[in-house]
């Protein structure tokens, strides 16, 4: 698969609302220059459906570069981020499409969409293998509620639809077990972090990452706790 590479800082100014957000993200996974931050690919680690080497000064740094800003939750609702959706017209909605590309096994396709699957799956924040899709929840890294507080309130809702069903990379989805996936909720890693310390910086750097590629800020709370993990754990 191919690699990309994080980028230090990207500040990008959008000169005239969100309406190229999407274009503008995937090119953020795809434009960084060689041979410098942390490495990342679409291949399965042990614990992630990702794998990355971390420099944590390059990381430090994208934290440093995110806006910071009190978060804005008046007017929230899930609805607003049309989710599992069919946007790249394979037949699969956005959740059978996570489901078939995280399998381990390598033996589901997309012909086995609108059906429960037999696969399996490692939860990232918590360990566990699983075979049942039943078992599984998508989750949004950085939540749909947290997104919207932290920028996508002033999006368009196509924008929205977008960020709810990106698939470009392994760490915007991901498959988690149900019972992790609502112990998260929409906490941010000031409030949650996964059982599984050994997934700390990773799971710091995608976070980050995320909020990168899609401008959206940090609050206070939450950018001090990015720079203690990234600090004692990467």
């Amino acid at each position: 698969m191919r690699a990309s590479r994080l980028l230090l800082v990207l500040p990008l100014v959008l000169a005239s609302g969100c309406s190229e957000l999407a274009d503008l993200a995937e090119d953020a996974t795809s434009s960084a220059p060689a041979g410098t931050g942390s490495e990342v690919t679409n291949e399965f680690s042990d614990t992630a459906p990702f794998t990355v080497t971390v420099d944590p000064a390059a990381l430090t740094a994208s934290i440093e570069a995110l806006e910071v800003a009190e978060e804005r939750d008046d007017g929230y609702d899930r609805s607003l981020f049309p989710h599992w959706k069919d946007d790249d017209g394979n037949g699969c909605d956005a959740r059978d499409d996570v489901l078939v590309k995280q399998d381990r096994t390598g033996n589901l396709t997309v012909d086995d969409c609108d059906a429960a699957m037999t696969g399996e799956w490692i939860s990232m924040y918590d360990g566990e293998t699983v075979t049942d899709s039943g078992d599984i929840d998508i989750d949004h890294f950085v939540p749909l509620k947290e997104a919207w507080g932290s920028g996508a309130v002033d999006w368009t809702t196509e924008d929205r639809q977008a960020y709810a069903n990106w698939q470009e990379n392994n760490w915007h989805l991901i498959a988690v077990t149900a019972s992790s996936n609502r112990s998260k909720s929409d906490q941010d890693p000031a409030d949650w972090m996964p059982t599984v310390e050994a997934v700390w910086c990773a799971y710091i750097w995608a976070w980050v990452e995320v909020k990168t590629e899609w401008h959206l800020s940090v609050d206070e709370a939450e950018k001090a706790a990015l720079l203690d993990y990234t600090s004692s754990s990467c």
